[in-house]
């Protein structure tokens, strides 16, 4: 084996120059048309990923229409025959909906081992994943069992259950997760290949809670009042339907005599009142559903507020200029301010010197004192905010130096580096040579076969 190995690096040494070379153009062509294809490979896995996840969003909502419909028909007691296919319809797009969802986590995998140069991609397969393909499978299977009039069955028994049947058909809104999984695939984030070779370059994941908080910082109030709209609906409708009775019965023990909050209006003014934390007390639940809707409310509102708060403090903070401006400002008021104080501590001194050296009354002289000390602390505050504003100010500036002398050195670093590697070549180039040179002796000296 070893003498074969000799006798091919011999055989490619005793090559001429041009045979080497287009031997190595041959190999980067390869390398070229294996990237070329990993690339072509990558845009049809993301484009079939795409189409998958949009069919899922598309089939999840058609899934939560029907529910509504179902339950608003069982809610007012309309019998038709209607109401007894909603439920397997919702039942049929279930599975074709959980169906998809392992077909488009094996595309992504795929995708994954794409783009992170791997050959199998059943190597990407861990515990974790399949936790988390799991959970979503589970997410998407929830849903309400067809009732079935005659004899006893499975759903039956299910559907004699009021809790059950209520945990099968509110968490069904967690389907909506698609939605925002659609958005994702569907930003130019990620559709740009720019985007996504930085992101690879920087180490940053382009995933789906990086898409939604840049949506929420570029369009803030657009994309917060789309999902407070959502929420504000599926809160009320999830409301109503609990405080109707729909599943479970009225907490008679706890409820206090107050309006009816199983109309639509009323649940809307309970949902706003419990979104915004405000809590009048005019309208309250009285079904243990309800009440877990009002909590989920309140705690999604708190949180709310303090997005919509952080959100607005960004956009009204001011820009590097402007705070320049604004600080020079600042600068010049405080200097007028300490000029005005300066003048009134000498008038103050002045006149409390005067009427107590003519010895007129105690009372003329106290104020005097008085306005004389307060001119003196007012000056002392005054000149202690200047110095604090010149520490900022030499802070932010020793802070900009030291980037600058930080920069400089590794400048100097890597022009050293370019330097070493210059030299390195120019030694590599000599060796060719040299090589060269004895491969043609050899060559010379051989006798002719």
């Amino acid at each position: 084996m070893e003498k074969n190995l000799l006798t091919a690096i011999d055989f490619v040494a005793s090559l001429p120059m041009s045979q080497q070379n287009n031997i190595k153009i041959h190999d980067d062509q390869e390398t070229f048309a294996a990237m070329k294809e990993q690339l072509i490979q990558r845009k049809k896995l993301h484009y079939r990923c795409r189409q998958v996840n949009d069919s899922m969003c598309l089939i999840a909502i058609f899934g939560l229409v029907l529910m509504i419909i179902d339950t608003e028909m069982r809610l007012n007691e309309i019998e038709t025959t209607v109401i007894f296919i909603i439920r397997p319809f919702i039942g049929v797009s279930t599975v074709i909906l959980v169906g998809l969802v392992f077909y488009y986590h094996s595309l992504n995998m795929r995708l994954y081992a794409i783009n992170n140069h791997i050959a199998d991609w059943r190597v990407t397969i861990t515990i974790s994943g399949i936790s988390l393909i799991l959970c979503e499978a589970l997410v998407c299977a929830i849903h309400p069992f067809p009732y079935k009039h005659k004899g006893l069955s499975i759903f039956t028994l299910f559907n004699k259950s009021a809790w059950i049947q209520m945990f099968l058909t509110l968490p069904m809104f967690a389907r909506l997760y698609l939605v925002a999984r659609s958005v994702t695939l569907h930003s130019p984030l990620v559709n740009a290949a720019s985007s996504r070779t930085i992101g690879y370059l920087n180490r940053v994941p382009i995933t789906i809670s990086f898409i939604l908080r840049a949506l929420l910082q570029t369009y803030p109030a657009g994309s917060w009042t789309c999902v407070m709209i959502v929420t504000l609906l599926i809160a009320t409708w999830a409301l109503r339907a609990c405080e109707a009775a729909m599943w479970l019965p009225k907490n008679l023990v706890s409820s206090q005599p107050n309006e009816s909050t199983s109309t639509f209006s009323s649940a809307v003014w309970l949902t706003i009142v419990t979104f915004t934390t405000v809590g009048y007390g005019d309208v309250t639940p009285r079904t243990y559903c309800g009440q877990g809707v009002s909590t989920i409310t309140a705690f999604f509102g708190v949180f709310a507020s303090a997005v919509l708060i952080a959100v607005f403090t960004n956009k009204i903070a001011l820009n590097r200029s402007e705070q320049t401006v604004l600080d020079f400002v600042n600068r010049i008021n405080r200097a007028r301010a300490y000029r005005e104080k300066t003048v009134r501590i000498i008038q103050y001194s002045f006149r409390a010197w005067f009427l107590k050296r003519n010895g007129h009354r105690y009372r003329a002289t106290f104020n005097s004192l008085y306005r004389l000390h307060s001119a003196l602390e007012d000056a002392r505050e005054i000149k202690q905010e200047q110095r604090n504003a010149v520490n900022g100010t030499e802070s932010l500036l020793t802070l900009l130096s030291d980037v600058n002398d930080e920069q400089k050195n590794n400048d100097k670093s890597l022009t050293k580096v370019k330097n070493r590697i210059v030299r390195l070549e120019e030694k590599i180039n000599g060796l060719e040579n040299k090589l060269d040179i004895i491969v043609n002796m050899l060559s010379k000296n051989s006798p002719s076969t």
